[in-house]
């Protein structure tokens, strides 16, 4: 793990954010998470997500926050789930989330792409 990409935190709120896009990780337990900055810091190339926020020994949840290009942000987090780098850092549950201004926020498109997750890679 690269130690400057990655923070472990015990915070109550876990905060991811950039480009005016946010996602908020309650944590009012405040167990041990870690927060790694993907995007040219883990990895430098191709295609990847933003963000990966895990619960040490629980979950991990690879984030893209994306504008309205839903799509990109599919192929960007299904790039990064096999990638060497993120899978020695995911927990035993693997979940995706894009966080996006697209309207509507859900349709058939995005409910295929979680299918594909689930089945391919059972996040």
């Amino acid at each position: 793990m690269s130690d400057s990409c990655t923070e472990i935190t015990h915070d109550s709120l876990i905060k991811i954010e950039e480009n005016s896009k946010k996602a908020t990780f309650k944590n009012p337990d405040r167990k041990k998470y870690t927060r790694t900055k993907v995007d040219d810091c883990l990895i430098n190339d191709g295609i990847r997500c933003d963000y990966l926020v895990s619960e040490i020994g629980v979950a991990s949840v690879l984030i893209e926050l994306k504008g309205t290009d839903v799509k990109h942000a599919k192929k960007q987090l299904l790039a990064s789930i096999v990638r060497p780098e993120i899978k020695r850092l995911l927990e035993n549950k693997v979940g995706c989330l894009v966080i996006s201004s697209q309207s509507p926020s859900f349709n058939t498109f995005i409910r295929q792409a979680q299918v594909e997750f689930a089945k391919k890679h059972s996040a």
